[in-house]
């Protein structure tokens, strides 16, 4: 096994935010124009100095926001899933509620990429999903579907997607004829041959808008205040995140390769920078106050301490492993999914070795990771369609296959019992295995195409998960079924990984947005 440490990088502590400070509110009433109450109207409350916003939702025409940081706020409101138009502005001080009503003006519809999904044409090959998992995840359709190219043309874009967190800027016109000839991997030849006859040049210019239908909330009053934090570094585009055992935010910066830290009370940020190039993608703590993350372009797994602010750094016993998603064992094993590598594999720190499962099926590229109190190890397969089960004392993998076929499992969340819940990111649902029987019952989501992506079940047995390409988040009651969708404030949060912290709070990253936000039932 190769291993390889950095000793003790010397690091740069950037700090942003001021310490905590007493808070005020804000309230009032919202009325449309023509002064009817409004239920279910997004009030946005932003503290622009300070970098923050607090989304709350009218009831029966009123709306209340606490807990806001003192100084001037900017306001803005409109109906759930409509782009905000601009109110007012107002000062709160602490200790003290201000009082602002609303006048709500007609703004329009949000667009989503879950309302242009239905535009793509289907071919009943599997290359529509293709085309959603290896394009829509970064984008939404817009910005293909009123494109033309020939096949070379489209193979170029292709080559250029695929380096683009390395350039950071579309350059396809750079990419010579030869190169882009002589990319022949059946996945570039199903992307190309499907763009090329479906957005080739023989089609007519320009596209028809969709309906915007996708971002909106459930009837009846939506019961959640979400707060949203801005990252110092605007690029900084957060994929992970976890809640460490005081009840801190720790989170990778993917593009400002950055480990980053989110002091909720006072709103106070850290950034660490690691190595240039690592692409970090994975991020734990752990119980001895150590913050490990994972490299997916640098493959290595990295340790740091923050009370030394050390770092160190060992590298996978294999090239293009690809480390991804990382969870914490009752042993203290650091496991991780390796979605290049097709493996599953565990870190000891103890040791500093690390140990590798293949995973049965080929090119499964495991995607979430879970371990239960029995130190068993469940993942998800996602172009594998399948749910796995390592036992570490055997080495021995079990996998489960959902009912509907090319369903895409994509993370995993254990509930109280240690059933697995997971979403299917093909084929819009929700799942849960029961551990003892390996029966797998599935859920359709209401909205059509809304792209399911990570899952948590909170204390009372609720289930949450995001929507990524309908941009909302979701809560599920599993005894009766029913589904509560609240549309996130971002557009196109692209929203990658979820946690709970201690108090039962929601937090979740906005990708390309660069922001972490909190997401808080009010009872």
């Amino acid at each position: 096994m190769k291993l390889c440490a950095s000793a003790s990088l010397a690091i740069l502590l950037i700090v942003f935010g001021a310490q905590a400070a007493e808070t005020g509110g804000l309230r009032g009433t919202v009325r449309d124009e023509s002064g009817k109450p409004v239920t279910g109207a997004a009030v946005k409350i932003r503290h622009a100095e300070r970098g923050v916003t607090v989304t709350v939702f009218s009831r029966a025409g009123n709306y209340s926001a606490p807990e806001l940081f003192p100084g001037k706020h900017e306001v803005f409101a409109a109906p759930g899933g409509h782009e905000e138009s601009m109110q007012a502005e107002v000062q709160i001080a602490a200790g003290k509620t201000a009082s602002l009503d609303l006048t709500l003006k007609p703004t329009t519809p949000v667009l989503t990429a879950a309302d242009w999904i239905p535009q793509l044409p289907d071919d009943r090959d599997g290359t529509k999903q293709l085309v959603i998992n290896r394009c829509v995840n970064c984008h939404g359709p817009a910005h293909f579907v009123a494109r033309r190219f020939d096949r070379l043309g489209w193979k170029k874009v292709i080559l250029d997607m695929g380096r683009i967190e390395e350039t950071r800027k579309p350059g396809y016109r750079d990419i010579p004829d030869e190169r882009a000839i002589a990319a022949k991997g059946e996945e570039i030849e199903r992307l190309s041959g499907y763009l090329a006859k479906h957005f080739g040049p023989h089609q007519a210019p320009g596209v028809n808008l969709p309906k915007p239908v996708a971002h909106r909330s459930t009837p009846g009053e939506t019961d959640v205040i979400i707060t949203q934090f801005d990252i110092p570094t605007r690029s900084a585009v957060p994929h992970n995140l976890a809640v460490d055992p005081q009840g801190e935010i720790w989170f990778v910066e993917r593009f400002a390769d950055k480990l980053g830290h989110l002091d909720p009370k006072s709103a106070l940020f850290r950034e660490f920078p690691i190595p240039a190039g690592a692409r970090p993608h994975g991020v734990l703590p752990d119980r001895n106050g150590f913050i490990w993350w994972s490299e997916s372009r640098g493959n290595h797994l990295g340790r740091f301490d923050p009370r030394s602010g050390q770092m160190k750094r060992y590298a996978l016993p294999r090239e293009r492993s690809s480390p991804h998603t990382l969870f914490l064992g009752t042993d203290g094993l650091v496991w991780m999914t390796q979605i290049g590598g097709n493996r599953i594999a565990s870190f000891d720190p103890r040791t500093e070795s690390f140990r590798e499962y293949p995973v049965p099926t080929k090119e499964s590229r495991p995607y979430g990771i879970v371990v239960d109190s029995g130190n068993h190890v469940w993942f998800c397969e996602f172009t594998g369609d399948k749910i796995g089960r390592l036992d570490p004392a055997t080495g021995v993998i079990r996998e489960y296959s959902p009912p509907t076929r090319y369903s895409g499992p994509r993370r995993l969340a254990l509930d109280r019992d240690e059933n697995v819940w997971f979403t299917e990111y093909n084929t819009n649902k929700i799942a849960r295995l029961d551990r003892n029987t390996g029966a797998i019952q599935e859920w359709t989501i209401p909205t059509p195409d809304s792209g399911p992506y990570d899952i948590v079940v909170d204390r009372r047995g609720k289930v949450w998960f995001d929507e990524f390409t309908a941009n909302k988040i979701v809560r599920f009651d599993p005894l009766t079924a029913e589904f509560t969708e609240f549309p996130l404030p971002g557009l196109d949060s692209q929203v990658r990984k979820m946690a709970l912290d201690q108090a039962g709070a929601l937090w979740l990253t906005e990708y390309w947005n660069s922001r972490i936000v909190r997401v808080v039932e009010r009872r």
